[in-house]
Order: C-alpha cells, then sequence, then structure tokens
C-alpha cells in the first residue's frame, strides 16, 4: 500500500511541474534546426515602430496634361498619413474651374484612396510605407497599390500611381512631396490655394453643346473648338451666306432650323472610343460678318537646309486655313495639305499640279514634315500615319516616333518595317517604355501590325 501511495505522489509531482511550465511540447518541437549550411533569407522591409504613430504627415502634388480630356485627368492632390496610421488621399480636378467649398463641390473627390501607413526600414533606409486603394461606398476595393517615401534634404516625397478613372485600368503618375507640416488644414484651404479661373478668348459668337464643349468664333474668320476648357480642334466659319464651317480644312455639315444652327464635333476619347458633341448657335442671325485675313505670304516654318545640286535653301512652309500650304525650296510650291497630329503631308493639288521646276524638285524633296509650333521649325519625315489616337512619326527608315497628340505625349525608340506594297505597317515597342505608354502600347517590346490605308491605319486583327 505505501508503495503504491508513493507512485501516486510522483505521478502528482509530474504533473504538477507540467503544469507550471506551461503545457507540454509536441514531440516533435524540441528538434534542433537543420544546419543547411547557408544564411536565412533577409526580408526586404522592417518595422521600426508601430503603425499608430505619434507623427503626422501632409504630402501635396500635381499632374497635368494638355488635350481634350485634360479636365477628367489633370488634378491636386492632399495626402494626409494621420497619427493613428490611416491615410486619406483627396484629389481636387482644378482644370474644371471649380472653386466651390469641398463639402459640395464635384470635383472634389474626398477619400479618392485611403489606407494605412507606417515607418519601415526599406534597403537600409528609414523610409515610410503607404498602401492605399480607391474603396467604394460598399466597401470594395480597386487600383490598390504600395508606396514608399523617402526622406532627402528634409522633404519626404513618393510617386502615387492613381487611376484615370476608379476602377478602371488606365493610371497616370503624380509625385507627391511634403512633411510634418501641415499647409491646409482641410479640403477648403487646399482648393483655396489651388483653384483656377477660365478665360475665354475674346470672340464675337458662340456654339455650345450639352457637354460642355464650345466653339469661339473670332472676328478674323476662324475659330477654335474647346472641350473641358482646353482647346481641342482650329478651323474657319463663314456667315456671309448662311453659316459655314470647317474643321482642320474639312467642311462640315451645318444643320439650320429657324435662326438656330448646329454642327457635329466627333473625336477620339482618349482610349479609342468616339465622342460626339453637338454644338449650338441659337441665334446664327446676330453673328456679324467676318473680317477674313488673307493667308500670311512668310512661312511660319522654317526647316533644316537642303542641299539641290550643289546649291543649298532653307525650306519655309506656309500653311493656310483652307487646306492648302505654300512650301518653297528654290520655288514656291502650292500645295495640299493634310495634318497628322503634329505632323503635315504634302501633296499636290490636282486642281492646279506643279509644273516645270517645282514638279521636278517636289519629287526630290520631304513630302512629310513634323512641325513645332513653339520654335516654328520643321523637322523631315518619311512618313506619318494614324490611328485616331496615336499618330506614328517615321523619324528614318528604320526608326519612329510615336506620339499622343491630344494629351502632348510622345515616346522614341519605335522601330518599323513598312511592306513593299505599302499595305502594312509593322511597328514594334522599344524594350523600356515609360507606364503610361506600356499601357497604351500593350507592353514593352510588343510589335503591332497595321494595315495601310494612305494616312490611316488599324491593327490587324
Amino acid at each position: 500500500m505505501k508503495k503504491i501511495i508513493a507512485l501516486i505522489l510522483a505521478a502528482v509531482m509530474v504533473f504538477a511541474l507540467v503544469a507550471c511550465s506551461g503545457s507540454a511540447p509536441a514531440a516533435s518541437d524540441n528538434k534542433p534546426a537543420a544546419n543547411t549550411g547557408s544564411e536565412p533569407a533577409k526580408t526586404e522591409t522592417k518595422d521600426e515602430t508601430p503603425a499608430a504613430d505619434t507623427k503626422s504627415y501632409q504630402f501635396v502634388g500635381l499632374y497635368e496634361e494638355t488635350g481634350d480630356f485634360a479636365a477628367t485627368i489633370n488634378g491636386a492632390f492632399l495626402c494626409n498619413l494621420n497619427a493613428d496610421g490611416t491615410v486619406v488621399i483627396d484629389r481636387y480636378k482644378l482644370a474644371n474651374y471649380n472653386a466651390a467649398p469641398a463639402a459640395e463641390n464635384p470635383t472634389y473627390e474626398a477619400n479618392f484612396m485611403t489606407g494605412t501607413w507606417k515607418p519601415v526600414e526599406k534597403d537600409g533606409i528609414a523610409s515610410l510605407q503607404i498602401k492605399v486603394a480607391c474603396v467604394d461606398k460598399a466597401g470594395n476595393e480597386s487600383n490598390a497599390g504600395t508606396f514608399y517615401a523617402n526622406e532627402i534634404a528634409g522633404e519626404w516625397s513618393f510617386d502615387l500611381n492613381f487611376p484615370i478613372v476608379v476602377g478602371a485600368g488606365y493610371t497616370r503618375t503624380v509625385t507627391l512631396s511634403g512633411g510634418e507640416t501641415k499647409t491646409y488644414a482641410d479640403g477648403d484651404a487646399f482648393i483655396d490655394a489651388y483653384k483656377m479661373e477660365f478665360n475665354a478668348p475674346e470672340h464675337v459668337g458662340e456654339f455650345v453643346a450639352e457637354d460642355g464643349a464650345v466653339a469661339y468664333l473670332f472676328e478674323d474668320g476662324t475659330l477654335a473648338i474647346y472641350v473641358n476648357f482646353a482647346k481641342s480642334v482650329e478651323g474657319t466659319w463663314s456667315n456671309a451666306d448662311g453659316v459655314k464651317i470647317a474643321l482642320n480644312g474639312e467642311d462640315v455639315e451645318v444643320k439650320t432650323e429657324g435662326s438656330s444652327a448646329s454642327f457635329d464635333y466627333t473625336r477620339d476619347r482618349g482610349d479609342g472610343e468616339m465622342m460626339t458633341s453637338t454644338l449650338v448657335c441659337a441665334d446664327v442671325s446676330a453673328l456679324p460678318a467676318p473680317e477674313v485675313v488673307a493667308p500670311a505670304e512668310d512661312a511660319p516654318y522654317v526647316g533644316a537646309t537642303i542641299d539641290l545640286g550643289g546649291y543649298t535653301f532653307d525650306p519655309t512652309l506656309a500653311l493656310n486655313a483652307d487646306g492648302t500650304a505654300v512650301l518653297n525650296i528654290a520655288v514656291s510650291m502650292n500645295l495640299k495639305c493634310e495634318k497628322i497630329g503634329n505632323a503635315v503631308a504634302l501633296t499636290e493639288n490636282a486642281d492646279a499640279p506643279l509644273e516645270g521646276y517645282g514638279a521636278q524638285i517636289f519629287q526630290g524633296v520631304p513630302h512629310v514634315w513634323l512641325l513645332n509650333d513653339e520654335t516654328k521649325t520643321m523637322t523631315a519625315l518619311k512618313g506619318a500615319w494614324t490611328d485616331g489616337l496615336k499618330a506614328f512619326y517615321a523619324v528614318d527608315e528604320t526608326t519612329m516616333t510615336v506620339a499622343l497628340p491630344a494629351y502632348g505625349m510622345s515616346a522614341e525608340g519605335f522601330t518599323y518595317e513598312l511592306s513593299e506594297d505599302g499595305a502594312t505597317l509593322t511597328v514594334t515597342a522599344p524594350e523600356e517604355l515609360s507606364a503610361g505608354f506600356t499601357q497604351v502600347w500593350g507592353g514593352a517590346g510588343l510589335a503591332k501590325t497595321f494595315t495601310v490605308d494612305g494616312s490611316n491605319v488599324a491593327e490587324a486583327q
């Protein structure tokens, strides 16, 4: 009996020891780690302090483009990294010229992107890790991303990749910079700092569309259509014998009903889809007869010197509003012209063909020129084509520049091959391409084949 009592007491002591030291480990838990002979993998980042830090930061950035749809893309960004570890990014579409208070301003997008932040060490450098996404009212996330702000000379900054339209794939990148100083107390103060005032050009009449597009008619018989407050296209108008409208040298149909008149303006929306605005003038009888100014005799564009049989000439080019042009290289040549983005293609006028020296010289000089309106210079091209959104400028026999004229963007380094019959054009993107152009093109290094119809191309399916 004494032996049995002793055994029971021993068992109780063992269980007591286990209870004091925690649950007993599994049989495999106490095995030593295997020696692999290599260092453990290093992590890219490590936390410095908890996410809810006592510090807070404010960043500000401005993104701007040119073109029809700049007002839907351009914006000022206000980013607050709060002391509780939350992030709030507001976007103000300032190019819409709406300066109303933030709470009632449809162009001020409070909570455009939200998320969390925390201090980390990334690649051995003290950084701020910022995780944000667009979150709708139902709590669904889209366009999520992780970004790292770094400090240089006392200023923090990071590049934010943001969607043009929430939930869509097209994005842009804006640099946000700031620090611990809070410059703007709220959205109202931010709007007040970035608000803009639109000043319409001086005009004698206008056609207005419900979507906000406006055609301003000028005293000299020219006009300009503004879409989202940005100049989109130029043309001419006349009221001498009924209202006549031409855009880029091409007549457009003007419909009249009583004293009102209207016409349609169709352009690329920026993603390959076409959009049409119907512009209306309620009372054309109030329009004056425009004072038409004769085309300038002096060419506004000058090109690099051309050698013709040992004689050198500086080519000049004057473009007229009626779709004609005067190319001067030794002699003046009256031609027809076609705008292709920022380039112009010259052809003989069938109604007045070139003769003599003019005909000979025209055959031996470039017919396509890339125009620079700021410097009033022109550069010879081997060819130019467009698919409505993109413009293809052949720089030499093998390389070309691809541009988005509506947005003022271009990328060099593309290569191309034109078939012998001129029916197909194959274009290959460079291996290094910006993020914006990668989205438009579909990928760096990607080749695409287009069918050619004059200066117009369409991607082969």
